[in-house]
């Protein structure tokens, strides 16, 4: 026991010391993932061994855990008819309730092939399994790495904030975009606050549906409803991306004679994503996030991590190795007992 706490304590102190270094990173997930694993064993083994029944109540939560995944799975799905009724039918608006549907359907599915497929049926069916298993723990590390930034937010004293873009309805700012503008504006309070009269730059381009430029509406935003002088705020109208975003308002504010790092201000759920690609970039700056509707929030996180696995598309694959050849192991035994 005593092993186990210090064990515990031990992945605790790391996963603290990397966060505080760097929040910015994917294996900081990795790392908080396994100091809860540590946690929750050196926890069970604790109950199992101290309490009246304690094997009993480890199996009754682990069989708790098994229920709160099907109740995760239907609320998925019911998340994706939300979505799908007030947003539209896009596949991006339907993501949460693709992996409700996913979530009930693919362990079924696994044991049914393994079950009653003979020797090949078992190889998908494991196929299946570890597949399923591999993109849920990458979907894990993900949250575990995201959500931990977006609750403890590093505040700079910087001399300017990037606001990023996101789509104009009729050419207004809808209420999304919004809320990451006052999260600008907010933000620039407390520089205010501290002595620091910050530059913003409302950044986003003109899309193919959109009859003027993001930038150029956020800029009207905040001049008109924000009260945000004029001589504070230098719109950029250029970018299509999120790359482009913090590339494009650096050459601004860098060109103003300004010096970061700078903050970045987004939608909540986009915050990480953000951060990353500005430490691809060699940035230093910090995002953080404005508030999101809550049925907004499953689908929009789910394209948030497949966004970060096309950036991790090569670890993705090396990690998944190992389960690929225990798969090319169950084939050849298929084989040779066919």
């Amino acid at each position: 026991m005593l092993g186990s706490m210090i064990g515990t304590a031990f992945w605790w102190a790391v996963y603290l010391l990397v966060f505080r270094q760097d929040r910015r990173r994917v294996r900081n997930g990795v790392l908080l993932l396994i100091a809860l694993y540590s946690s929750g064993t050196t926890f069970a083994q604790l109950v199992a061994t101290t309490l009246p029944l304690g094997d009993l109540l480890v199996l009754a939560g682990g069989c708790l855990a098994l229920v709160g995944v099907l109740v995760l799975a239907v609320l998925l799905v019911a998340n994706g008819a939300t979505m799908a009724r007030k947003e539209g039918r896009s596949l991006g608006n339907l993501l949460s309730g693709l992996a409700g549907l996913a979530l009930l359907a693919a362990p079924i599915t696994a044991i049914a092939l393994a079950s009653r497929g003979g020797p090949f049926g078992l190889v998908a069916g494991t196929l299946l399994a570890l597949l399923s298993l591999h993109m849920g723990l990458a979907l894990l590390v993900f949250l575990a790495a995201s959500i931990p930034y977006q609750l403890f937010p590093r505040k700079l004293g910087t001399p300017g904030i990037i606001i990023h873009g996101s789509g104009l309805i009729g050419g207004r700012v809808p209420k999304l975009l919004r809320n990451r503008l006052d999260r600008g504006v907010s933000e620039r309070e407390r520089l205010l606050g501290i002595g620091i009269d910050p530059l913003l730059v409302p950044s986003g381009g003109r899309g193919e549906d959109e009859p003027r430029a993001e930038g150029e509406a956020m800029a009207e935003y905040l001049l008109d409803e924000a009260g945000v002088p004029a001589d504070r705020v230098h719109a950029e109208t250029e970018s299509r991306t999120t790359a482009e975003n913090l590339t494009f308002s650096h050459r601004i504010l860098d060109a103003a004679g300004l010096q970061g790092p700078y903050i970045v201000t987004t939608s909540r759920y986009h915050a990480f994503r953000a951060a990353l690609l500005a430490r691809s970039l060699g940035l230093d700056d910090e995002a953080i996030g404005g508030p999101t509707a809550f049925y907004f929030v499953p689908s929009a996180t789910l394209r948030e991590f497949l966004a970060i696995l096309s950036y991790r598309k090569v670890w993705l694959a090396v990690t998944f190795l190992p389960s690929l050849a225990f798969v090319a192991l169950l084939i050849r035994v298929a084989v040779l007992s066919g």
